[in-house]
């Protein structure tokens, strides 16, 4: 269904014309007055309406940045939190000697892996934060990445869940910035 929009303001604009003529029809100078009133009022509506789109789409703007970012951070998080948890199970069964089942030890290596993945793409986007934020998440993907190799795995986890959890401590201590 087309909208009636461009029909009202084709009316109020032959309405608008129209009154114009009228007064130049019969031109005196109450008419002057009457035709520079509305030459004024015109353009405090132009003035207006500009300022009002202005606001509304810098309004819009600001609010879809927020939502960006938040959704990125909360991505980053998240990931972040996954992968602690699937490292205090592989540490536990290291250091606390649980003795789990190997399928379970499995799926937590898994849970680590398919975290680390999240946390990799939801660190693309961290370009967008501010640069304390990404700074630390940058950071963490690079010593993820580079970490150096360990004579031992208990080491391999320890590195890895304290990097982790230095960077969630770090980046929930600046959550104000989005």
């Amino acid at each position: 269904m087309p909208s009636p929009a461009p029909f009202i303001l084709g009316v109020l604009l032959t309405t608008a014309a129209a009154s114009v003529v009228a007064l130049f029809v019969k031109f005196d100078e109450s008419h002057v007055w009457d035709l520079a009133k509305m030459a004024l009022q015109g353009a405090g509506v132009l003035v207006l309406a500009r300022l009002t789109v202005s606001w509304a789409i810098d309004s819009f703007k600001t609010q879809k940045r927020f939502e960006r970012d938040s959704a990125t951070f909360s991505s980053v998080l998240s990931a972040l939190r996954e992968m602690s948890r699937a490292n205090d199970i592989l540490w536990n069964d290291v250091v606390g000697a649980r003795q789990y089942v190997s399928t379970y030890l499995d799926a937590a290596k898994e849970r680590w892996r398919v975290a680390k993945l999240k946390f990799e793409d939801a660190a693309a986007a961290c370009i967008f934060l501010p640069e304390a934020i990404s700074s630390i998440v940058f950071r963490l993907e690079d010593d993820l990445a580079n970490k150096p190799h360990f004579d031992s795995y208990d080491e391999d986890i320890e590195h890895d869940g304290a990097l982790v959890s230095q960077a969630i401590r770090k980046l929930e201590a600046l959550k104000h910035l989005i």
